[in-house]
């Protein structure tokens, strides 16, 4: 839930911003653990200004509606892959593809949510993958993750989503698991050319092999905390749709309410 308010800057515009309700902000040299997920991990990579203003003083950025689509593909999918996880043969993409693999089974039913506890940073990282895949030719769990789009050009790997694997590899390594340094995207390609719809859409399904770059994780969780540990928030990122929106009304310098 977050609460909406609004103040006046200097130059009297009445500008509204998103607080995230019944979050404790966080306190400079605090000595609790700072909790950080994979996607606030991205968002510091993104914006370290926008991260800051979400964990020190409760703003949130403008959120945005739910991919319910996506959320769909990702949860047949994993129904799938359970199929074949259960009788530990090849999925057909395995098999397409020519790999030795199968779905990974685990000894828990939880397996997906990965947490641990880096005690030199007084940390706790966590974040919730798709799946593992268990290479037969060198034993080595395969991180594994799903992707829906609709474009007849080359999938190309969006670079937050390389950022993504990253993380979870370096968490893998972390909690004990000999993970494999090279990571498959599963994308579902939506055909949307289709001279009918008849209720049904059909998608194309490819492997995009990544091979993961972690050694940016830890040098990002030591720039995390020396950011919030610093009272002067960190410059707006000029790439930054949410700080550019901001500055752009903040330069407007007009009388009169504006709602940002």
């Amino acid at each position: 839930m977050a609460l909406r308010f609004g103040f006046y800057n200097l130059d009297n515009i009445l500008v509204y911003t998103l607080v995230m309700a019944g979050t404790k902000p966080y306190t400079p040299k605090q000595n609790e653990q700072l909790k950080l997920s994979r996607s606030q991990v991205s968002a510091f990579r993104e914006c370290p200004r926008c991260l800051y203003m979400k964990l020190r003083h409760g703003i949130g950025t403008p959120g945005s509606p739910p991919f319910l689509l996506n959320s769909a593909v990702d949860g047949l999918l994993k129904t799938e892959f359970e199929i074949y996880r259960e009788n530990q043969s090849p999925h057909p993409l395995f098999e397409e593809n020519r790999l030795n693999f199968v779905p990974w089974k685990p000894d828990q039913e939880k397996w997906r949510s990965i947490k641990y506890e880096d005690e030199s940073r007084n940390m706790i990282l966590s974040g919730i993958i798709d799946d593992l895949w268990l290479d037969r030719d060198t034993n080595k769990v395969v991180l594994a993750d799903y992707k829906a789009t609709s474009t007849k050009k080359e999938i190309n790997i969006f670079i937050t989503y390389k950022w993504q694997m990253d993380f979870y590899h370096w968490l893998l390594k972390k909690v004990g698991m000999d993970v494999s340094s090279d990571s498959y995207f599963v994308y579902a390609n939506a055909d949307r050319y289709k001279e009918r719809f008849d209720g049904t859409m059909h998608f194309n399904m490819s492997l995009k092999k990544y091979a993961v770059e972690d050694s940016w994780v830890e040098q990002t969780l030591d720039k995390i905390r020396a950011t919030l540990d610093d009272d002067v928030a960190p410059d707006p990122y000029a790439e930054c749709k949410n700080c550019n929106y901001v500055g752009q009304v903040f330069s407007i310098g007009i009388e009169g309410e504006t709602t940002v």
